[in-house]
């Protein structure tokens, strides 16, 4: 595959996106493309190896796998790559999607390998409506919502955190994945995200998804918050600011 071959468009509210096949990482692959700088979003491999094609999707199945959790919520769905590995990998984990754009739930079905499951419930609407409206409780949250490369402000705040907190049952965690440099500057989205989740839901450690990332360089970040954090992904190294 030499050159990237567009497989279909989608051009809606939220703003436009492709659907792509082509060398991704060394890998061939399918890959959602978002937005004027053509930012790759989510992605599947087409070859035969099972590790995930995002590096920070395989470390979120990977901690999912370690705390094989009864009951899951995901904000942010995308093409839905991550719930559907989840599901067809963990057989006693119920699923619930929170994705606020339509459409990308029909290229998931489409293009990205999603298929109805009894256990994988995909519910249209904004991340952060849903959590200050919704009255479930579950073992784990995980957090995946962006515009463009940040996380958005509201998902910083305190109030947000506070109610993710209030949706976990006893012991459960929340895993954000935070794309920023890192600082021990409380005003960057990094420690907005480290001092408001650590304050309302608990102890709260980073993992760089890449070690061989320089700490000055925006990259992905996945930020574990709840009594238990310490006890998950050991394997990892994880980053004291402050």
């Amino acid at each position: 595959m030499d050159s990237p071959r567009v497989i279909t468009t989608l051009d809606n509210e939220f703003g436009q996106f492709t659907v792509e096949e082509l060398v991704y990482d060394n890998r061939r692959a399918r890959v959602l493309f978002a937005g004027p700088l053509h930012a790759a979003q989510s992605g599947i491999p087409l070859d035969n190896n099972p590790h995930m094609l995002f590096d920070y999707n395989q470390l979120l199945l990977e901690l999912t796998a370690e705390i094989n959790p009864g009951s899951l919520l995901i904000l942010g769905g995308g093409v839905l790559t991550l719930p559907t590995a989840i599901t067809n990998t963990l057989v006693r984990t119920k699923v619930t999607v929170v994705e606020i754009n339509v459409g990308l739930i029909e290229l998931a079905r489409q293009y990205f390998g999603y298929r109805q499951n009894a256990r994988l419930k995909v519910i249209v609407d904004d991340a952060g409506r849903f959590m200050f409206n919704q009255r479930l409780k579950y073992d784990l949250i995980i957090t995946d919502v962006f515009d463009n490369f940040t996380l958005p402000l509201k998902f910083r705040s305190r109030q947000f955190a506070a109610a993710l907190a209030g949706a976990l049952n006893t012991g459960g965690l929340v895993a954000t994945n935070c794309i920023s440099f890192i600082s021990s500057d409380q005003n960057s989205p990094l420690g907005q995200i480290k001092a408001s989740y650590a304050k309302a839901i608990g102890p709260t450690k980073i993992i760089k998804v890449d070690p061989s990332y320089p700490k000055e360089v925006s990259q992905n970040l996945i930020v574990v918050s709840g009594d238990k954090s310490s006890q998950v992904l050991k394997h990892k190294v994880s980053i004291n600011l402050f």
